[in-house]
């Protein structure tokens, strides 16, 4: 029996399951399993499968069946920097068009990621997945007032894929091929230090609210620059050399 908040179509379930790693980039996509694990047909399997190709977290093998798509670092940085400009421009419509009622949503939406411990260690767990809940959540606030409901589709479609990199880099040592290591503990205590921040999220919180744009957006450059350059670092790229990087830094 599905739990409460259990997603019901085997889409959902399936790119859920995706997005948080059950199913790890290269993993294969047997109709028999999945049929077996969600308890549906293949015929709404299939169906899922095609639309979940269409986001580019599956790929149809012809004689070999559906596979989780591959992760790499070259992809890794372009949706980093797709992520970047559709919210920068969110963020800057945002700050244009907020009222009151958007304010006191950031407020609330800072007071609930400052009171959500950050992770204390690497392994997946309900930690965890508190604290992306609320990362998630604030950075939605930010962009609350913009009026484009397709670029913000766009972007929340960008931070599915970053949450799948992510996972795949933390998680799965060599998922993004030779040079990908285990993350060590300094690497961990960088995105505490530098991702998980309490304080840069309240910079941005308080950017926003006094309608700062050129500190707004310089704080979101800085946020979504170290975020990559961890990441970067654990997938054994070299530092300084790319050129998102130095320009989200600057």
């Amino acid at each position: 029996m599905l739990a409460e908040n259990e997603p019901r179509h085997p889409y959902d379930r399936l790119r859920r399951d995706i997005l948080s790693g059950v199913f790890g980039p290269g993993d294969p996509l047997r109709l028999a399993a999945l049929s077996e694990r969600y308890s549906v047909s293949a015929t709404p399997l299939r169906e899922a499968l095609s639309r979940l190709e269409e986001k580019r977290l599956v790929e149809a093998h012809r004689n070999r069946g559906w596979r989780v798509a591959p992760v790499s670092l070259g992809q890794l940085e372009d949706i980093a920097a797709a992520r970047l400009a559709l919210e920068r421009a969110l963020f800057a419509d945002s700050l244009m068009h907020g009222d009151l009622v958007w304010e006191a949503e950031l407020v609330a939406a800072h007071h609930t990621l400052a009171q959500t411990p950050p992770p204390e260690r690497p392994e997946a767990d309900s930690a965890r997945d508190a604290w992306i809940a609320a990362h998630d959540g604030f950075h939605r606030a930010l962009l609350g007032a913009a009026r484009s409901d397709r670029l913000r589709d766009f972007w929340s479609e960008t931070l599915d894929q970053l949450q799948r990199y992510h996972d795949a880099l933390l998680y799965r040592p060599g998922a993004l091929g030779q040079g990908h290591r285990p993350p060590g503990p300094e690497d961990f205590a960088r995105l505490l230090a530098e991702v998980h921040s309490v304080a840069h999220h309240g910079a941005l919180k308080d950017a926003a609210l006094a309608r700062d744009e050129a500190r707004a957006l310089r704080l979101l450059d800085e946020h979504v620059g170290h975020t990559l350059a961890v990441y970067r670092s654990i997938a054994g790229a070299p530092q300084g050399t790319d050129d998102q990087q130095e320009r989200t830094t600057e």
